[in-house]
């Protein structure tokens, strides 16, 4: 759940840098729509897992555009960071919530046991006969 709440924080990054940095046409008109997009959805994210799937696949995009349009350093920097964080940090291990897991106790083994020999034994005193365990 941490790693949605950056990625809340970010997400708003790439269209405020299309805005201010020199990208070319393409990054600039991807990086609004698609980082207006995957703002909202990541501020949804924090209640629908579709939501979060889907500014999942928004960063998997922007990362990957910078491979597909001719693109210049900065713009490349910028598309593939942002991307990757939103992926990572929307699908990553420390994006679901907390679970609980209970596990029931093992029950105990016994053993079995054999059972003992009696051994007969008399008292010499009344005769009578007493059981002795061996």
């Amino acid at each position: 759940m941490l790693s949605r709440l950056f990625a809340i924080l970010f997400a708003s990054f790439l269209p405020t840098a299309a805005l201010i940095l020199p990208f070319g046409s393409a990054h600039r008109v991807n990086a609004i729509v698609a980082g207006t997009l995957a703002t909202i959805l990541a501020g949804l994210a924090m209640a629908s897992d579709r939501a979060r799937f889907g500014a999942v696949a928004i960063g998997g995009w922007v990362a990957l555009t910078a491979f597909i349009f001719p693109s210049t350093l900065l713009e490349e920097v910028v598309v593939v960071c942002w991307g990757t964080m939103m992926f990572v940090s929307l699908a990553g291990p420390l994006s679901e919530p907390p679970r609980r897991s209970w596990t029931a106790a093992a029950r105990p083994v016994q053993a079995h046991v054999p059972a003992q020999e009696q051994l007969p034994v008399r008292e010499p005193a009344t005769g009578r006969e007493r059981h002795l365990a061996a």
